[in-house]
């Protein structure tokens, strides 16, 4: 079969058309690519050579589908197994042979793999899989908050929690994850996605590109120093963490900070908050048993926010297609123009 293949650390993306179609294992199932998303877990594979087991590697995180082919044991999160025409979608097991979303054909975890409501199309559930699910992780594993009942929501308080890149794929997500559980958000993005962040949840925006003492200085001013819990989204907010919180006045809650960075120094607990990085980059293997445990929760929850428009899927852009259309969306993500849009690729028809 065709897949996107990049030889070793570093070296170029390249289409190859003689991989092996994989055999899904009796936990998983074989799945039919009909859109993958560009993620920037695939350029931090390629370039850094971190989760990845061994080269050549075929990257692809994000990824939409149809089960062909299902392990006798690929039971769904939802109860029944999964069969042959089912639609799913979700964040592959990275890193590792036969489960890059950059091909054909793909292997998915039946465990940790999110069935696509039918009021989403494919394109939209590529873009969903590894952002909400890393959403999840910073909001209910990290800042300790309580797993949502879609049937039976909080009601809303009076307590703030921030969100830093509320307009990328996991920001927006943390947005509407933690409005969903009663928190007034404020979030730091660009002007120009002010309107954006207010339509899926944002109680306040902050222009992230002010110098970092008056991006505080306005939380300050937003929160009223009401803030226990923050989500750096962006992966590159530990200094202005360590700048805001030990500003605030004291409480007798624990303050929390959730990161997409899980490789940097996490700030110095003796500031007055725990900090936690965000590791959703195990995803199905055999070791992450308790990651895989979490995400199978998730996963029902995900499925009911999604379903009754609860959850809201982000914009994309669509850019070539079929394997070799691949090339043409990694271009264009690597080149920054989609902004906060996701780039999408159409593998193939249904």
């Amino acid at each position: 079969m065709k897949a996107v293949v990049v030889e070793s650390l570093g070296a170029p993306a390249q289409v190859r058309s003689d991989i092996d179609v994989p055999e899904p294992s009796d936990t998983q199932i074989l799945v039919k690519c009909i859109y993958t998303a560009m993620n920037p877990v695939d350029a931090f594979m390629v370039n850094t050579g971190r989760l990845v087991d061994s080269w050549p590697l075929v990257p692809g995180g994000d990824a939409a589908g149809i089960v062909m082919k299902t392990g006798k044991d690929a039971y769904s999160a939802l109860g029944p197994k999964f069969k042959e025409g089912d639609e799913v979608f979700g964040c592959v097991r990275l890193g590792v042979k036969g489960h890059g979303a950059w091909q054909e054909h793909f292997l998915f975890d039946a465990p940790v793999t999110i069935p696509k409501p039918k009021n989403i199309n494919f394109a939209q559930a590529a873009t969903t899989g590894a952002g909400i699910l890393t959403a999840f992780e910073g909001a209910f594993d990290v800042l300790k908050l309580p797993l949502l009942d879609p049937d039976n929501l909080p009601e809303a308080k009076d307590e703030w929690a921030l969100v830093f890149g509320g307009a990328g794929t996991v920001g927006k997500f943390a947005v509407q994850t933690l409005k969903l559980s009663g928190f007034r958000v404020v979030t730091t993005c660009s002007a120009k996605s002010f309107e954006l962040l207010s339509q899926i949840g944002a109680d306040a925006t902050i222009d992230y590109s002010k110098p970092e003492a008056e991006v505080i200085s306005e939380i300050k001013a937003i929160t009223n120093g009401n803030l226990n819990l923050a989500f750096d989204a962006v992966s590159v907010n530990n200094n202005i963490v360590a700048m805001l919180f030990p500003s605030l006045p004291t409480t007798s809650s624990t303050r929390l900070y959730a990161t997409t960075n899980d490789w940097d120094p996490l700030p110095d607990a003796s500031l007055g908050f725990k900090s936690m990085g965000i590791e959703l980059g195990p995803i199905g293997r055999p070791d992450a048993k308790a990651l895989n445990e979490r995400i199978h929760k998730y996963i029902p929850v995900v499925y009911k926010l999604l379903e009754s428009g609860k959850l809201k899927v982000g914009e994309y852009i669509e850019e070539g297609s079929g394997v070799e259309g691949i090339l043409k969306a990694w271009e264009m993500f690597n080149s920054g123009k989609a902004g906060s849009k996701k780039v999408v690729v159409k593998i193939a028809d249904v």
